[in-house]
């Protein structure tokens, strides 16, 4: 029922107040008789996402439907999580906040103003780790073995890069980033991670020639690597290769000058030795699990490309040395195969072994 000029002065009087210092438009609050207290709800942000909001950009929640539930921005993901207040929260959708200036001459007035929900939690955002483990999980669905077997995989599912963040509970900023440490290709319109046999079989060619060519590791002219090697591997396989193992040292103009077109340059890739020690290290712990330490040292550095040194810092995180068997052997024990929730990781690491130096531990829980 809405209320009088005269009932409001009454309430004003009781309260102790004086009119003047009122704005000259009272509001009064009712409920409606139908109040929604489902399809709003309530989220609180950090001045930071507001200002982010406020930019223009948009908040994304993602997962699927047994997954709790993540806010993303381009960059950061967060964790929703549901509040409860002991307070009643009304949204007042034509609520006036009484900031405009009024004009001193205007008469009072009153008007009705409808709670149309009244809520009771509300959600807040945490910063969190991305949940990245289901993009390795996407990309092992579909590994790319070479064009001759391509005919066998039309059936198996290959994601686009949107189709990923559909489903995957990160930014696009952090999947991206997981993606270039998952070493994905994008092939053919879609991002695929390589066979291990076959990203073995690719680095083996381009090893080979650059030692045909007796090339100087630190300066592989990247154009005439292609160009000969995708007579044998796609031209997209092979550079990615070269991103894998390999980092853009330097480029060169094709007419030999200073100056010329960049596009024309001759880019040169220097190898990257911990990147290429690491991968065979794996190449020769991956088929059985366990190694016999002292041969697998002797195995490993004889593996290598001529010039490369193995260190036991190269394969952090990739394998563990049990020093109390006899003889010492080292296990095949990847980071990437351990639960990704931290409290599982932390009890499959101590079930594989007891006791662990932080500089044990450290890449298996960073």
């Amino acid at each position: 029922m809405m209320r009088s000029l005269q009932e409001v002065d009454a309430v004003v009087e009781c309260a102790k107040l004086h009119t003047d210092d009122l704005c000259k438009e009272t509001q009064a609050i009712f409920f409606h008789s139908e109040l929604d207290n489902e399809s709003i709800k309530l989220m609180e942000l950090e001045p930071n996402l507001l200002e982010y909001l406020e930019e223009g950009n948009s908040l994304i929640i993602r997962g699927e439907m047994l997954d709790h539930a993540v806010v993303c921005t381009d960059s950061e993901t967060f964790e929703l999580k549901k509040a409860e207040t002991s307070n009643s929260l009304l949204l007042l959708p034509e609520l006036s906040l009484g900031y405009a200036e009024e004009d001193p001459s205007a008469e009072r007035t009153v008007s009705a103003k409808p709670v149309s929900a009244v809520l009771h939690h509300y959600f807040e955002l945490r910063p969190c780790k991305p949940r990245l483990r289901r993009l390795q999980t996407l990309l092992a669905e579909a590994p790319y073995r070479g064009k001759l077997y391509e005919s066998e995989s039309e059936d198996i599912r290959k994601l686009t890069f949107e189709e990923m963040l559909s489903s995957v509970q990160a930014s696009e900023k952090e999947t991206r980033a997981e993606l270039k440490v998952l070493q994905a290709c994008y092939i053919d319109g879609y991002y695929r991670t390589l066979d291990f046999d076959y990203m073995s079989s690719v680095l083996s060619k381009v090893l080979s020639f650059i030692e045909e060519n007796s090339w100087d590791c630190r300066r592989v002219p990247s154009r005439e690597t292609l160009d000969v090697l995708q007579e044998l591997e796609p031209r997209e396989v092979l550079q990615h290769c070269l991103d894998c193992f390999a980092e853009q040292s330097s480029s060169t103009p094709t007419g030999g000058g200073g100056g010329g077109d960049t596009e024309d340059a001759e880019i040169f890739y220097r190898l990257d030795e911990d990147k290429i020690c690491r991968f065979f290290a794996e190449e020769l712990l991956r088929p059985t699990r366990n190694f016999n330490f002292k041969e697998f040292l002797l195995t490993w550095q004889q593996a290598v490309p001529e010039g490369f040194s193995t260190s036991l810092d190269q394969i952090q995180g990739l394998a563990l040395i049990d020093r109390t068997s006899r003889p010492e052997v080292i296990k095949y024990f990847p980071a990437s195969e351990l639960p990704e929730d931290l409290s599982k990781r932390l009890a499959a690491l101590f079930k594989a072994k007891e006791k662990w130096t932080f500089e044990e531990i450290k890449p298996y829980i960073e």
